[in-house]
């Protein structure tokens, strides 16, 4: 529940402001989105299965962050660091990919990946946001909840792998409930955290259409999250609902910005 609380100061401390500022809580967190799915992808190749489209979805994701990196880059008083970091993410992904998959690109994928995230998430913080306040709390945590689809995919390749960090079990455990609790608050509402119900029928049915998926998705993670054994097919299912979500999901903030 603290990442509940996290996600829902975010939209508290944003002000309003026009859709397609590369600052906006949703650019923000595009950028995040695109970090975990560069991560999953290079991951994915160590396991063989589908190498030229794992390969292809790392390209077309670096190309994207690239761009939405240098848009924040040029900003007056852009944090230079959050360039470089992004720098050597694309470049280790990139050397992976073309076949180096010695130590060092490894390491500084892997360790740029959780370092890059929290920087998106501090970012979101003083982000605007592109919806009316009534709805900013639960705008916020949908695009919390869109980066966290994407750090799922990541976490069960890098245990499939054997390259999780110490504490990704917990971290994942944490995330799984942060997840479900989210996706109940999106649909009824919650008081206590500023949370509006799902405000039409359209994000009602899509969000419902994210629980059935999540039904599925749900069960992977936590035997994941338990130690037990990790089924490649499981990996590769978990990756295709995972997607699956966030197409959701991207599909109910447009319906945010039409409010």
């Amino acid at each position: 529940m603290k990442l509940l609380l996290t996600a829902i100061l975010v939209s508290c401390c944003a002000t309003h402001a026009a859709a397609g500022e590369q600052t906006t809580v949703r650019g923000l967190a595009d950028q995040a989105v695109l970090v975990h799915r560069i991560t999953k992808s290079v991951c994915l190749l160590f396991v063989g299965a589908q190498t030229p489209v794992h390969a292809e979805d790392v390209a077309a994701s670096v190309r994207e962050l690239n761009s939405l990196s240098s848009a924040i880059a040029a900003q007056p008083g852009a944090d230079i660091g959050l360039a470089d970091e992004v720098a050597t993410l694309t470049k280790s992904a990139q050397q992976i990919v073309a076949g180096d998959r010695h130590t060092v690109p490894v390491t500084l994928l892997i360790k740029t990946n959780p370092t890059l995230a929290s920087r998106y998430s501090q970012m979101r913080y003083r982000a605007a946001s592109e919806v009316a306040s009534k709805y900013q709390n639960s705008y916020a945590v949908l695009h919390e909840l869109r980066v966290v689809s994407q750090a799922f995919q990541r976490d069960l390749c890098l245990f499939l792998t054997g390259l999780a960090s110490t504490g990704a079990e917990r971290a994942m455990i944490e995330r799984i409930a942060y997840f479900k609790a989210s996706l109940d608050a999106l649909v009824s509402g919650d008081r206590a955290t500023g949370l509006e119900a799902a405000p039409n029928i359209h994000i009602k049915i899509t969000l419902g259409k994210v629980a059935a998926k999540w039904n599925t998705l749900q069960p992977i993670l936590s035997a994941a999250a338990s130690g037990g054994p990790i089924d490649p097919r499981d990996v590769q299912l978990a990756s295709v609902l995972g997607d699956a979500i966030l197409n959701n999901l991207d599909q109910i903030s447009d319906r945010f910005l039409d409010l």
